[in-house]
């Protein structure tokens, strides 16, 4: 029992150092004497088939690189993407260049009303009828077969995507 206490006791000590503001150095310490915590400058982990269980196993997704920022977007309406654009409602009228879209985007306090040929971050309104509204994309399309316009229900039914 005793001697339990003792190498807890010697342990404790031994760490003790380590625990002690960077630059004080305890009294029965010399300074050319490491720490009993560092680690030797020749060390190397061996695997041995085994994963280091330093090291993260989940990789941190790559960013852009520093040379490329993200592009910041405008305010309002020419700030929301097609894909972040619900649409709330249309007013239409007899004079098609009266009708009006009401777009929801997330973050906004309120919704945005566009007409026929307003701008959006990468899209124009194209068409506004009551059942839907037609965007035509201003960003270029790397695939071939991929849609110049969407069209996105004003009520979609259950089951059915906007």
């Amino acid at each position: 029992m005793m001697r339990r206490l003792s190498l807890i006791a010697m342990l404790f000590l031994g760490a003790v150092p380590a625990a002690l503001p960077q630059g004080q150095q305890p009294q029965n310490a010399t300074p050319d004497e490491p720490s009993v915590l560092t680690v030797p400058k020749d060390y190397r982990y061996n695997a041995r088939g085994r994963r280091d269980p330093f090291v993260n196993p989940v990789p941190k997704p790559k960013t852009a690189g520093p040379g490329a920022p993200p592009p910041s977007r405008p305010p309002g309406l020419k700030g929301v993407l097609v894909a972040e654009a619900q649409i709330s409602g249309v007013v239409t009228s007899k004079e098609p260049s009266m009708n009006v879209v009401i777009i929801s985007a997330p973050g906004a306090k309120t919704p945005y009303f566009a007409r026929v040929g307003d701008q959006l971050f990468d899209a124009v309104v194209r068409r506004i009828t009551l059942e839907n509204v037609t965007f035509g994309l201003t960003t270029p399309v790397t695939e071939p077969t991929a849609p110049r316009e969407i069209v996105r229900k004003v009520r979609p039914k259950p089951g059915e995507e906007k």
